[in-house]
């Protein structure tokens, strides 16, 4: 070939190749024949208006259309992007057919219409996944910075925002496979789901990463008679109640609960899940065993038994919250509908358990909640060498909140269990201590207000440190006034302490408290408030023959009491005549 015909050549090829490349304006009728009825078919979305369409033939071919209104045909999805772009397969093309490897929605805002009364995420998603799975195939479909708007009969139930999601390509019969991001209620989350279409059975596998969530699922799902899924299922989350939060449900429950993590053969049906083979774990405590999901009416159901070798129990009641926030105006302290709106029935067994500081073994407890109705206690544990049982039952009346508490500790040994309990490091001996309460009230302060019951305490072979009472009496006799500027120390010996009290209306009253040890004898009576958690008490101490007697004062906060001898007080030692009373300070 000559130079001249080298360049003609190259010149007409230029030429065609900036003629393909050139965006052509065409009429809106001769696309819609030909492409807009290919996207339809690998779409399934009907395109029901545009503004501009253009069509490239060079490198590649393309098709871009702006502004697009579409719509499933007689479906629930619609909506508008700023531009849909399709590559058309060149093969398909030659032949004189339109056909397409892939579609991008850019900036598409998308309507998904759901059956009135939706409210959880999978009554949300079915919509969407019937409208995909409906389709017999379809191109690679890329979703670029859309939105999709979830409405219940024109309203908006929730908003999927900044979504990024792949549709591969895929042929009938063949699984759907989504992946990409998006974000929901105000957290980013990376999403990748493999769901079959075909009947029968099919792989299925989802995966979800937030800052809230990471959940994976892979497993098997078989459409007849019934949809089953089975599988392998993974869960973690630092706090349950954010991620529960996250999903819209809000369970007083959930509040004892932080880092949590799940890992279990799952098999789902459409309205239970049941997990074998579980392992949770709260914060650092494994729990093994089984659990079932259920939702009936609405109202969703949590049982199962589960078993570990430690559980922090008061860490779990510490992050509950009792009482209604203040903020809440009118609203009751006890907002008992709120901590019954699931029904559980939860069995947990632990080889020790930790309770504010106390140490537990061979643990049995339980939680029972029903609509009204609230229960949980230990069934049984070993403490410092005894035993320890307790039960709280909550009952809603027409009146308020009927509460029932019952414990009972039987044989501690109190020198142990001091090593752990700050309050008890002063005690020794052996004790036990039996609680019967019950009360009614709609607010937590009218509840203690209104406790009747009893409570009775023994204590036998011990000691009491920070004073030593025999010695004190001894002194006194002697020599009252330097005796009783210095008698905090030593230790008192006791054979026995014991004490009745009855509580009425929230006011505990000793009637009956004595401990006895060497030469000596201390009773106690007076008043605890409940509501207002004080304790007003008077002692007296005597020695077992003689008639000195030096009384002291139990007063202040029920958790930290002071304990002091009256100021007021005189002494006049055995046998003494005449002379002044001797004061005690």
């Amino acid at each position: 070939m000559t130079r001249r015909a080298s360049i003609i050549v190259y010149s007409i090829v230029i030429m065609l190749g900036l003629l393909g490349l050139q965006s052509w304006s065409i009429a809106v009728a001769r696309v819609e024949k030909h492409v807009i009825a290919a996207i339809e078919a690998r779409t399934g979305l009907v395109v029901m208006g545009l503004d501009r369409a253009e069509i490239a033939l060079l490198p590649l071919p393309r098709i871009s259309l702006s502004n697009v209104g579409f719509s499933q045909r007689g479906g629930e999805v619609s909506g508008r992007a700023l531009r849909i772009r399709a590559r058309p397969k060149l093969l398909p093309l030659l032949a004189g057919r339109v056909d397409f490897d892939r579609i991008d929605l850019v900036a598409p805002q998308i309507d998904v219409a759901v059956a009135p009364g939706s409210e959880g995420l999978t009554d949300w998603l079915a919509a969407p996944l019937d409208y995909l799975q409906g389709l017999r195939g379809q191109s690679r479909i890329i979703i670029t910075s859309g939105s999709i708007f979830m409405r219940s009969q024109g309203a908006i139930a929730t908003i999927l925002r900044d979504v990024n999601l792949v549709l591969d390509e895929r042929e009938a019969e063949q699984p759907l496979a989504v992946s990409g991001s998006l974000t929901w209620r105000g957290v980013p989350a990376e999403v990748n789901l493999l769901w079959p279409v075909a009947a029968g059975r099919g792989r299925t596998s989802l995966s979800v990463t937030s800052s809230l969530l990471k959940l994976s699922f892979d497993g098997t799902r078989s459409a007849a008679p019934e949809p089953i899924t089975t599988g392998q299922l993974s869960l973690a989350t630092r706090a349950l109640p954010e991620l529960l939060g996250w999903f819209g449900e809000r369970p007083r429950l959930a509040s004892a609960i932080g880092a949590f993590s799940l890992t279990a053969d799952a098999r789902i049906r459409p309205h239970d899940m049941a997990l074998s083979s579980v392992v949770a774990r709260l914060d650092t405590d494994r729990l093994d065993g089984a659990l079932n999901v259920t939702m009936s009416a609405g109202r969703p159901s949590l049982s199962g038994t589960l078993a570990g070798a430690e559980l922090d129990l008061g860490r779990l009641v510490s992050r509950m919250d009792i009482a209604a926030p203040e903020t809440a105006p009118g609203a009751a302290a006890l907002p008992f509908d709120t901590w019954t709106a699931q029904d559980i029935d939860l069995r947990v067994s632990v080889e020790a358990a930790r309770l504010n500081g106390a140490k537990l073994g061979d643990v049995a407890t339980y939680l029972l909640v029903k609509t009204g109705r609230f229960e949980t206690g230990i069934l049984r544990a070993n403490a410092y060498g005894g035993s320890v049982k307790g039960r709280l039952l909550a009952m809603a009346t027409p009146d308020g909140i009927d509460v029932k508490l019952v414990a009972g500790l039987d044989r501690i040994n109190l020198g142990q269990a001091g090593l752990d309990l700050p309050q008890l490091s002063r005690l020794s001996g052996t004790g036990g201590l039996q609680l019967s309460l019950d009360g009614l009230g709609r607010s937590l302060p009218d509840v203690l207000g209104s406790f009747n019951g009893k409570a009775t305490l023994a204590l036998r072979q011990g000691e009491i440190g920070g004073f030593a009472f025999g010695d004190l009496l001894r002194r006194a006799e002697r020599n009252p006034g330097p005796a009783l500027r210095d008698w905090r120390q030593g230790r008192t010996a006791f054979e026995t302490a014991s004490a009745s009290a009855v509580i009425a209306n929230g006011l505990l009253t000793l009637g009956d408290a004595q401990a006895t040890g060497p030469g000596y004898r201390m009773t106690l009576i007076g008043t605890a408030s409940l509501p207002m958690q004080t304790i007003d008490m008077a002692a007296l101490l005597q020695p077992t023959t003689g008639a000195l007697r030096l009384p002291f004062s139990l007063t202040g906060p029920i958790e930290a009491p002071t304990f002091e001898l009256e100021p007021e007080s005189m002494l006049r030692p055995t046998g003494a005549v005449g002379g002044g009373p001797l004061p005690l300070r």
